[in-house]
């Protein structure tokens, strides 16, 4: 039984189901929306498409690079630590991926790396000092 769900919910699942599957069109996409009981129009996917910077590239949908450089304000809903080496991003579903690309692109002095799930991307920093130097970055990129 297919049942209606908030346009947050439905656009963590497309995140979810471009993040893990070569998807070629719109009609897989609600097919596999479907199998997960997500009831969706062809007009609701193509404006999640545009809203979660999704795009077609070789034939399958993916998330933009492009969207990578224009990160923006809003982008980020959280900033917090987690001891003296790690930062902790919460971000809107599906949008943790392109951030921590931004971030790792960014080549932050002291940034060793970051790991991103849906929602939320951890970097990984040398020090406390660069733990500081680098939550300002963060704020300075994403406006």
């Amino acid at each position: 039984m297919r049942k209606k769900v908030s346009k947050k919910d439905r656009q963590a699942a497309l995140s979810e189901i471009i993040r893990t599957k070569r998807i070629g069109n719109q009609l897989e996409l609600r097919r596999e929306l479907g199998r997960l009981g997500i009831e969706s129009t062809q007009s609701s996917i193509s404006r999640a498409l545009i809203e979660l910077n999704i795009t077609k590239l070789r034939g399958v949908y993916q998330f933009s690079v492009s969207s990578v450089d224009g990160a923006k304000a809003g982008v980020v809903l959280d900033v917090d630590t987690a001891g003296d080496h790690l930062v902790v991003i919460k971000t809107p579903p599906g949008q943790a991926s392109m951030l921590a690309l931004a971030v790792d692109r960014e080549n932050i002095p002291g940034v060793v790396g970051t790991v991103a799930g849906d929602d939320t991307f951890f970097v990984a920093v040398r020090s406390a000092s660069d733990q500081r130097s680098v939550i300002k970055h963060i704020h300075k990129l994403t406006g």
